[in-house]
């Protein structure tokens, strides 16, 4: 099985790399641009440049031969959420149906059902995510949406909540976890959930997802 985790170089996407590579799998581990590769190669992946933003043709190629894509990409900068969380990842969701990718994990964020309760400088991000996310839904893949609160840099514990979070949090671990977990979790098909800090261990929680 091919993985593609988009987004592989930044703070969540590498810890998605180095759990598939301790689980034996060399993930495909895809930039928007050349400088994370020297690290995830070190770390285990098959380094790769894949821009969301580029022509479609080019998505299209770089998805060709994988069955599963993680998409934990984002926007460095609110003013870039529109054309990266939203439009480039919508074109990279036709892209990957076009090459033949039958699942798609997508990391989006907690709160984007209802943006008026998102910080002011988080609505652009939030609602950028959530077109992607509808977008996803409509989609022929196989897919998964995964709405995480607050990201910290904690040790992970192993548990989590799924469902109403109020003001939670989730370490990137245990973010990473889930979303690794996540893969091969049928109860996930066609599936949004948010998820947090909580009680459950990972493997339990996602296998008795509520409906």
């Amino acid at each position: 099985m091919r993985i593609t985790v988009l987004g592989a170089g930044g703070a969540t996407g590498i810890r998605i790399v180095n759990l598939l590579v301790v689980q034996g799998i060399r993930p495909c581990g895809a930039a928007r641009t050349a400088g994370p590769c020297a690290r995830l190669k070190a770390a285990g992946a098959e380094p790769a440049v894949i821009d969301v933003t580029a022509p479609a043709d080019l998505l299209e190629r770089a998805f060709t031969g994988t069955d599963v894509v993680v998409n934990a990409a984002a926007a460095r900068n609110v003013l870039h959420a529109k054309a990266i969380d939203r439009d480039g990842v919508i074109a990279a969701i036709d892209a990957a149906q076009r090459a033949g990718v039958r699942r798609w994990i997508q990391v989006s964020m907690a709160g984007v059902d209802d943006i008026g309760q998102l910080p002011g400088a988080l609505r652009e991000v939030g609602l950028a995510k959530r077109d992607a996310d509808a977008h996803l839904a409509r989609s022929a893949l196989t897919w998964t949406v995964i709405r995480p609160p607050w990201l910290t840099d904690t040790a992970g514990t192993g548990r989590v909540e799924i469902g109403s979070i109020g003001e939670g949090t989730l370490p990137r671990a245990d973010l990473a976890a889930v979303v690794v977990d996540t893969i091969g979790q049928p109860a996930t098909h066609h599936r949004t959930f948010v998820v947090s800090t909580g009680p459950t261990p990972i493997p339990t929680a996602l296998a008795t997802l509520p409906h």
